[in-house]
């Protein structure tokens, strides 16, 4: 489902946070440019997982900016595999992805 050979880079603000079962899931909207905006569905780890690397339901929230880093869905819609999120707070939040030891970062 997920391209594990690539990564980008997105910077949006956060529409929903879905912190539910079985995956967590962002509905991120994205500016393409000045009048473009495109809205990405990035999908996360399971709740038990975030829970044991330390996410908690608040970290979080609609109307965040944030920066996530994503494997790109395979079929090239708008969405895929969170990597690494940079919050407002600073703090970047690593989900627990299994059988992903690493990842290239593209721009």
């Amino acid at each position: 489902m997920f391209d594990h050979t690539q990564s980008y880079t997105l910077k949006g603000t956060v529409l929903d946070f879905q912190w539910t079962n079985p995956h967590g899931y962002i509905e991120l909207e994205v500016a393409e440019g000045p009048k473009s905006i495109d809205r990405f569905t990035i999908e996360l780890t399971s709740i038990n997982m975030l829970r044991r690397a330390g996410w908690k339901s608040s970290d979080v929230k609609a109307g965040d900016e944030v920066t996530a880093i994503v494997a790109p869905l395979l079929n090239g819609d708008s969405g895929g595999l969170l990597l690494e999120l940079a919050v407002p707070d600073g703090r970047t939040l690593v989900p627990p992805v299994p059988a992903i030891e690493s990842f290239k970062r593209t721009p």
